[in-house]
């Protein structure tokens, strides 16, 4: 048992770095996509705008966030590039791109609200986000 136990503290401390980038990941992303759902509803109900246009253009704007704050506080990464931007952008299309599906299924083949379906889509992408960011941010080539 004292084997196991000692296995599993080494392996703690040896992913301890990633762990806590993931839980900052986690943290930013839980801010940035509550200042988002809350622009999006705005745009949805106050301004009327079709649903998948306010997500659009809420997607952008989180993209955007979300490069900075996670290269600034996450992984700590001290020169922003336009090159690690644009990754970036090209990750946070693919997480667009799943979410949008999911909010599509989920509205049109399960009738979930057009409001509760945003909220509920990114659980199913924050994983193989944090990894691909993580790569995007971390990457250092002599260009940059």
């Amino acid at each position: 048992m004292l084997i196991i136990k000692n296995s599993i503290i080494n392996k703690l401390k040896l992913y301890k770095g990633k762990i806590i980038e993931y839980i900052k990941f986690n943290l930013i992303g839980t801010a940035n996509f509550v200042v988002a759902q809350i622009f999006y509803l705005t745009l949805y109900f106050i301004f009327k705008i079709n649903y998948i246009v306010a997500y659009t253009i809420t997607s952008i704007l989180s993209i955007t966030a979300s490069y900075y704050l996670n290269s600034k506080f996450t992984f700590k990464e001290q020169k922003y590039s336009l090159k690690k931007y644009l990754l970036s952008f090209l990750v946070y299309v693919f997480e667009y791109a799943l979410n949008l599906g999911i909010i599509l299924a989920f509205v049109n083949m399960f009738g979930l609200s057009k409001a509760i379906a945003p909220i509920i889509a990114p659980i199913f992408s924050t994983i193989p986000v944090f990894f691909l960011m993580r790569l995007v941010i971390k990457h250092t080539d002599k260009s940059n």
